[in-house]
């Protein structure tokens, strides 16, 4: 009888893993990374959030700061005073050339004559200078604080109650002279942050400032 050598086993024994070299992540693993992303995420959207809003605030003080100074040099071009006005806790604003009532009557009487009736040319040319804007989402008009002078005063009293405007803030005037009126807007972001906007009477020229340092601020 014939004896045949014994085959071997020719199936090898597991070899270690290469150093620097692993298997496939676990379940657990993963779910274990996906937590902290969601921490991680939940801890950086107030930030992102919170900026994004100053950022809002920011570029709608802006806004206001430049609607000021093309109001003042329109009033300076034209010869005729404008005027900023807005509406209070919305972002809502206007900037008109400012009607008097002497300039309405005249009109008026004017149109009545060529038998136009009330649609008077000054009235017709202020409707369509008049520009309607709005801040940046988010932002609101918080409040002002518009000091009263001779000329505002003057004004105010040969308007009467044409100056007073269902919803709408006392209006903040710019002169062909280049001066304007005392005043400083204030605005406020979803957040609570306010900022505002200062206009110095004397020279037109306006200032973006932190109301803190404002006397009479915000209540």
């Amino acid at each position: 009888m014939i004896h045949l050598p014994a085959t071997r086993d020719i199936r090898r024994a597991p070899q270690p893993a290469a150093a620097g070299e692993r298997g496939a992540f676990t379940l657990l693993e993963l779910l274990l990374v996906l937590a902290i992303l969601v921490v991680l995420v939940g801890m950086g959207t107030p930030a992102v959030y919170n900026s994004l809003q100053g950022h809002r605030l920011t570029i709608s003080a802006e806004q206001v700061q430049t609607e000021f100074m093309r109001a003042r040099v329109e009033a300076m071009e034209s010869g005729r005073i404008r005027m900023f006005r807005f509406q209070q806790e919305t972002s809502n604003f206007a900037v008109a050339p400012f009607v008097r009532s002497s300039d309405e009557l005249e009109n008026n009487l004017a149109g009545t004559s060529q038998g136009i009736g009330v649609s008077s040319v000054v009235l017709d040319s202020a409707e369509a200078e008049t520009i309607n804007g709005m801040l940046e989402e988010g932002v609101v008009f918080a409040g002002d604080n518009i000091e009263a002078d001779i000329r505002s005063y003057t004004l105010e009293q040969e308007q009467g109650s044409g100056m007073d405007v269902s919803g709408w803030s006392r209006p903040i005037l710019f002169y062909p002279d280049g001066t304007a009126s005392d005043a400083t807007v204030f605005l406020r972001g979803n957040g609570g942050t306010v900022t505002s906007v200062k206009l110095r009477g004397l020279t037109g020229i306006a200032r973006i400032q932190d109301p803190d340092l404002e006397t009479g601020g915000v209540d």
